[in-house]
């Protein structure tokens, strides 16, 4: 089993009337020390959501009220103890269509991520025979993990 090397901390919340709570934080988990580059969070919210006021303490946010799309772009998060006190977090109050019942379900968060030098699948590459160059290659191998649109989910 792979482990994925972010972790996401929700609480989100739909009350009666016409309102909500949105909370978010993202944190770095088992990236060796490594920093998570280009980390967006994209949710679609549901229909019944009119608007979003939403802050993040890092990154920007923007919620498209026509498609309901709310897209948190955090940009890097840094895996050392400084950081680790203050992790990016998004906090905020939902805005629900009056009359509208309640969602039934929470959306999904879809989690989009660079994490360079490492692979997270574990595979290693040990020796590579070249036959037939005049060159010598140069030893070593360069990995990236890259997780990109709807490829990793977390279901709220």
């Amino acid at each position: 089993s792979i482990s994925i090397p972010v972790y996401v901390k929700h609480n989100i919340q739909f009350r009666e009337g016409s309102g909500g709570r949105f909370e978010l934080t993202v944190g770095p988990k088992q990236t060796m020390g490594k920093t998570l580059e280009a980390v967006v969070i994209e949710c679609t919210m549901p229909k019944s959501v009119l608007n979003c006021t939403l802050t993040p303490t890092q990154g920007k946010c923007t919620f498209d009220p026509v498609k309901k799309i709310l897209v948190w772009d955090i940009g890097k998060i840094e895996s050392n103890a400084q950081s680790a006190a203050r992790l990016p977090s998004l906090r905020g109050n939902i805005v629900l269509s009056t009359g509208q019942p309640i969602p039934e379900s929470n959306p999904i968060l879809n989690v989009r991520f660079t994490l360079n030098q490492i692979a997270i699948s574990g595979i290693r590459v040990q020796r590579v025979d070249m036959h037939g160059e005049k060159y010598k290659p140069f030893k070593g191998v360069k990995y990236i993990t890259t997780v990109k649109k709807g490829r990793f989910q977390i279901r709220t």
